[in-house]
């Protein structure tokens, strides 16, 4: 009699998980990190423009607010080094947010606007010493002179650095025609592609101003992301097509610019 009562409780408990619903079974196999999806991202943008020493003739307030001698982006790069700070290229930071990976806090996106030569010239050097990465956002019209040239873009890309567009010729896109916001945001990343044979993922709008049609054309454009301006680190998938960022300024903390980091989120 014991061996019946044995064989029908194993019955019943055979019956009991061959019907418990798929979903249950499959959610306890599975790790929370990679069900949980990724809403935010608190890691830092800093904004980079041109990096040069100061010339002996004056400048007007603006060229000087959007230059970083080179001493002070090597204090800046060390400081980043000394805090544990690691590098990471918007697209990664893009991509981090598109398929729900939780990048570490101490995770930094460097992004230099506008291929200015000066960048390559005494920027790259200072990037490579601390072993940092960064995103370069070419204007892919007059290259040469005071920017890059192909050759210097084409070396970058090749070191592992990402290339982003930053337009044809760098207008306010929210000022112009819708055809002519089609061709910025399309004929520079097709430019850009052909130049270094890589996909272009990225976009940076030029002077940081944007809206909803320059943002659906982005999309539209095969960018998986974009950089937008000024706010609060609060980068989320929603807004993954304007991410906000940090401008760096000539002082040895790069993140001592309390007005931006301050600032509501746009």
């Amino acid at each position: 009699m014991s061996k019946f009562f044995l064989v029908i409780s194993n019955i019943i408990i055979i019956v009991f998980f061959i019907n418990i619903p798929i979903s249950i079974v499959a959610s306890s196999t599975i790790s929370p990190q990679k069900t949980t999806q990724l809403k935010s991202s608190n890691i830092k943008i800093l904004v980079y423009h041109s990096i040069a020493p100061t010339p002996d003739k004056k400048e007007s307030t603006l060229i000087l607010h959007y230059r970083i001698t080179p001493s002070i982006f090597d204090a800046q790069m060390k400081y980043l080094k000394d805090n544990g700070y690691h590098t990471v290229t918007l697209g990664i930071l893009e991509q981090s947010l598109i398929n729900g990976i939780v990048l570490p806090d101490k995770d930094i996106v460097l992004t230099f606007d506008d291929g200015w030569k000066n960048q390559y010239t005494y920027g790259l050097p200072i990037l490579e010493k601390y072993g940092f990465t960064g995103t370069f956002g070419i204007i892919t019209e007059n290259m040469g002179k005071s920017k890059m040239t192909w050759d210097d873009i084409k070396d970058l890309n090749l070191k592992g650095f990402e290339i982003a567009s930053h337009s044809v010729t760098h207008p306010f896109l929210t000022m112009i025609s819708d055809k002519q916001l089609v061709n910025e945001i399309t004929i520079s990343k097709k430019t850009l592609e052909e130049k270094i044979g890589k996909t272009i993922k990225t976009f940076i709008y030029p002077y940081y101003k944007d809206n909803a049609n320059a943002m659906k054309v982005v999309k539209d454009a095969g960018y998986i992301g974009a950089s937008a301006g000024w706010g609060k680190f609060n980068n989320t998938i929603e807004h993954i097509y304007e991410l906000v960022s940090q401008e760096a300024v000539n002082n040895p903390n790069p993140f001592s610019n309390k007005r931006l980091m301050d600032s509501e989120t746009i």
